[in-house]
């Protein structure tokens, strides 16, 4: 831990660290989103199951080796780094994160959507540009009430809505979501974490003193609740934007409660004060400048076969085709079914061979139609 009377005595160390820490994290991100993929169609309604479903898998527990990999190192860099350090550089992992998104999953982003990234882009500048030459606090002595207050909500309300929104059915219409309430739940939840790896670091680190107190413990559940949200994010939702939103929710509520939590202050210089307020305010629109739910795809996007079909994270696809059926990223296509009505081009037959199968020949002569009835 850095003496006060020199805050960058270990600063190198520490910066090395926070680099080493998101490095690990966002490998663990990108391999949870194989494991999204391989799992059966996780639901927030019964969260036993969706535990031992995702604890089971082992490309699941693969990437859990490179998370803990960085819990250790974001201990090391909590203990050295003030949060306005160390906060800028856990965010700079969105942006490996992005290029595995798109070469590695074949996403693709709306002009939109890449606005709000560029907008996540300056608050992450506007951050840089408020760090202070100030050591991190010396100790967490946060009073239990006051931990309790900031923890349980941000645990409590991720999972509630969670489960109340998978109860509710999908509509055969329905827009498939874009991730950003999935980026929110389970944001607060690794925000969470992060705070009590700061408190952790700050109390000891690995001395056994350390299980005296609650951080390591809110740290694993804390994790635990927001890593099986996150999962069932992949499954329906694109790496992109659900990393995006998770990020920023999680390091604007590091910073805005660690600065309760634990006293650490706040820049005093006006200038450095105001652009910390900024990034948090542009933070903040761009998760809002995000669409809600996936535009509606051309037709020519409509070439998968029945087998993202099968894979719907929802709990399965009804027997009739779905015009708004979803690939393994969470994209909406048109389902070619859907597109192909038997009605263009050709006479329907009246009378009671209208109820036809889609099978038979729809420009049949009205006495076979009758005769084929009768």
């Amino acid at each position: 831990m850095a003496h006060p009377d020199h805050p960058y005595s270990c600063g190198m160390n520490g910066i090395t660290a926070a680099f080493g820490a998101t490095a690990l994290y966002y490998v663990s991100f990108a391999v949870f989103r194989l494991a999204a993929a391989r799992v059966e169609p996780l639901r927030g309604n019964r969260i036993p199951r969706m535990a031992w479903v995702v604890l089971t898998d082992w490309v699941f527990l693969v990437g859990l080796v490179p998370a803990l990999g960085g819990l250790v190192l974001q201990i090391i860099a909590m203990g050295e780094l003030a949060l306005g350090v160390a906060i800028p550089i856990f965010m700079s992992g969105l942006l490996p994160l992005l290029a595995i998104a798109l070469a590695v999953f074949g996403e693709r982003l709306t002009a939109r959507e890449w606005l709000s990234l560029l907008l996540v882009g300056g608050a992450i500048a506007l951050l840089v540009l408020s760090m202070r030459e100030a050591p991190p606090i010396g100790e967490a002595d946060a009073p239990p009430w006051r931990l309790a207050a900031v923890v349980v909500p941000a645990l409590l309300v991720p999972v509630v809505i969670l489960a109340l929104e998978d109860v509710r059915p999908d509509g055969r219409h329905a827009r498939p979501v874009t991730g950003i309430a999935y980026g929110l739940a389970s944001g607060f939840p690794v925000g969470t974490a992060e705070l009590a790896i700061k408190g952790w670091s700050d109390a000891g680190g690995a001395a056994p003193d350390v299980l005296t107190t609650p951080y390591p413990y809110v740290t694993v559940v804390a994790a635990a609740i927001g890593f099986g949200i996150m999962v069932a994010a992949f499954q329906r939702c694109r790496v992109s934007i659900v990393a995006t939103v998770m990020t920023v929710a999680a390091k604007s509520y590091l910073l805005l409660m660690g600065t309760l939590l634990y006293g650490e202050p706040w820049p005093q210089d006006t200038g450095q004060s105001a652009m910390r307020l900024a990034a948090l305010a542009l933070a903040a629109i761009a998760v809002a400048q995000f669409p809600r739910h996936h535009p509606v795809a051309e037709p020519a996007a409509a070439e998968e076969g029945p087998e993202p079909r099968a894979r719907d994270p929802f709990g399965g696809l009804p027997p009739s085709p779905d015009p708004l059926s979803r690939d393994p990223l969470g994209q909406a296509h048109l389902a070619a079914p859907y597109l192909e009505q038997p009605s263009q081009g050709v006479p329907r037959p009246r009378g009671p061979s209208a109820d036809e199968s889609p099978g038979q020949a729809p420009n049949r002569p009205g006495p076979s139609a009758e005769e084929r009835s009768g």
